[in-house]
């Protein structure tokens, strides 16, 4: 477990936290900030940096899973979430918006430090799993480039498949650029001429 880890701690009650900040410092924290739900969550992640956003709240609401959501896309963060509130809907509904971690009734000082690790694990393999999910996507779009663009010089060129590849290739290789930045380029070109 990584020690001397940043904490934001997000909570509608903020008098209320210290058995949650007590286990957090207990479990390696070196700095836990302390913010009300209704505080402005994307700027503070924004404007420190934070390695884990712990919520302790009564009952997450729809404008806590939005701002969740907001972070999950823009800066994802690993996040636990200690509530009283044990209806599958809202579990289900802050799993959707990023939360690792859903712990009812469990703030012990003693199961912190599992529950983080937890949190911390399973956020890095779902970022692991978002990277190559996005890098498939990208290799998809080339190919679908490179397919669009060898139609069009079968069309307009009258070359073969095997013809309007090698060109494309050669074009790459000549100005150093990769094939799928031939093929936008080709793509522009020829679409612009019809």
């Amino acid at each position: 477990m990584q020690i001397g880890f940043k904490v934001l701690l997000v909570s509608d009650v903020v008098d209320s936290t210290q058995e949650v900040e007590a286990g957090l410092k207990e479990s390696g924290a070196n700095q836990v900030m302390n913010l009300s739900v209704e505080g402005n969550l994307l700027k503070v992640l924004a404007d420190n940096v934070i390695d884990l956003v712990v919520l302790d709240v009564i009952k997450p609401t729809t404008a806590l899973f939005e701002k969740l959501a907001m972070v999950y896309e823009y800066c994802p963060k690993p996040i636990v979430c200690f509530s009283n509130e044990r209806d599958s809907n809202i579990i289900a509904k802050s799993v959707k918006a990023g939360v690792t971690a859903y712990i009812v009734d469990g703030k012990d000082a003693s199961r912190m430090q599992p529950i983080i690790e937890v949190a911390m694990a399973r956020f890095n393999e779902g970022q692991a799993i978002r990277k190559e999910l996005a890098q498939v996507k990208d290799k998809l779009s080339e190919r679908a480039v490179i397919e669009k663009a060898k139609g069009l010089l079968i069309e307009n060129k009258n070359m073969s498949e095997d013809e309007a590849y090698k060109a494309m290739r050669k074009m790459a290789m000549d100005q150093g650029k990769k094939i799928s930045v031939v093929a936008h380029e080709v793509c522009g070109v020829l679409t612009g001429l019809s």
